[in-house]
């Protein structure tokens, strides 16, 4: 079992670049450079909290699980 971050996908649905949603958010775009591509072993709630408050979404729509065997 894995977690994807599907931030990609987020920011392509409202057309918003990392930039944007760094000056969003105050978090560094290095560090959404990380979610976006998976690069990231912890995702802080405070973070996830500001991810959905920028692009008006829930956890559910930025974490999905992936069943593999």
């Amino acid at each position: 079992m894995s977690v994807t971050i599907c931030l990609s996908e987020q920011l392509a649905r409202r057309r918003l670049s990392l930039v944007e949603l760094s000056d969003r958010t105050g978090i560094a775009v290095r560090h959404l450079e990380l979610l976006r591509d998976q690069k990231a072993v912890a995702v802080r709630l405070r973070t996830l909290e500001s991810l959905c408050r920028a692009l008006n979404c829930t956890p559910g729509d930025l974490l999905v699980i992936n069943d593999e065997e």
